[in-house]
């Protein structure tokens, strides 16, 4: 009986111990996977943004806690029906206002520099890139910041998010 009290608490306590401080969730969806491979694959190239060259760049790592973020900032925005980079009104995971960077912070992550884009109405990852790559409001800078290591990516609908960041 003793032995068999030992077992569950310590099983209890590795389950506590593998929980960590905060929130992650695994890359698997098809889609957000081919995604990462493009950007890497882009961050490879020099790359031009809005007239200026882009060197090339490391690749990104995914990161369970930037997914994290990352999908529950997509869901909210399809939940509420509005592209923003703050949390919007009628989002069900964060207090509406809450800026991308209180959202990598509370998911475990703790960031010296990060990065958000969000885009939607894409069907595909290729659009989606290619839209990021186009885009006049520094996505693409964004994208191919090279202090940035580690990657989130979300979906809901057709609301996509990526969040970049470099660990503290």
């Amino acid at each position: 009986m003793r032995r068999r009290w030992y077992l569950l608490l310590s099983a209890v306590l590795l389950s506590l111990a593998a929980c960590g401080n905060g929130h992650t969730l695994g890359l698997t969806s098809p889609q957000l996977q081919e995604l990462l491979r493009l950007i890497n694959q882009t961050r490879a190239s020099e790359v031009w943004c809005r007239g200026k060259k882009q060197n090339p760049a490391p690749p990104l790592q995914s990161e369970g806690h930037l997914i994290w973020s990352a999908q529950m900032h997509a869901e909210d925005m399809a939940k509420a029906g509005i592209l923003s980079h703050d949390t919007p009104p009628g989002a069900v995971h964060f207090r509406a206002g809450t800026s991308p960077e209180e959202r990598i912070v509370s998911s475990g992550y703790l960031p010296r520099a990060w990065g958000e884009n969000i885009a939607r109405g894409q069907t595909t990852p290729q659009q989606v890139l290619h839209d990021w790559l186009a885009s006049t409001e520094g996505h693409c800078e964004a994208l191919m910041r090279p202090d940035y290591v580690h990657a989130g990516l979300g979906k809901s609908g057709d609301y996509w998010v990526l969040d970049m960041a470099a660990p503290q």
